[in-house]
């Protein structure tokens, strides 16, 4: 499998498994050290302990809502040697109760140590609505 391949295959499998309430599985393609810039997290959240309880609280804002759906388009992939850029866009919608939509453009940094592929950054940021 190409290197572009399993970075894409790692965002899907995040989506889905935020989506199934399996974060351990979320942790497992983060490296230890991992930052996240969350949507819905006005901090900035740097390492495992602060991923775990983010995580957890990202579950429960979760759950407070309806149905979930979520739709990622192609990620715009860029290798360079042990590091790689995707960017993306994240098209998200809770039904009832605490209904929410929106879209999301989401940049995550890669890092390789030997043949793995870990998130050492990602970044969410919501998409202004055209106010034109």
């Amino acid at each position: 499998m190409t290197d572009n391949k399993k970075i894409e295959r790692i965002i899907y499998s995040i989506f889905n498994a935020f989506k199934a309430g399996e974060t351990n599985a979320i942790e497992g393609f983060l490296h230890d050290d991992a930052t996240v810039w969350d949507v819905f997290t006005p901090d900035l959240i740097k390492g495992k302990s602060q991923l775990k309880e983010f995580h957890k609280r990202d579950q429960d804002q979760k759950d407070s809502r309806g149905a979930l759906s979520i739709n990622i388009e192609k990620p715009l992939i860029s290798i360079r040697e042990n590091s790689a850029i995707a960017l993306y866009y994240l098209d998200f919608s809770y039904q009832e109760p605490n209904a929410i939509s929106g879209r999301v453009r989401i940049t995550d940094i890669f890092s390789r140590d030997g043949i793995e592929w870990k998130i050492i950054h990602h970044h969410e940021g919501m998409v202004p609505k055209n106010t034109t």
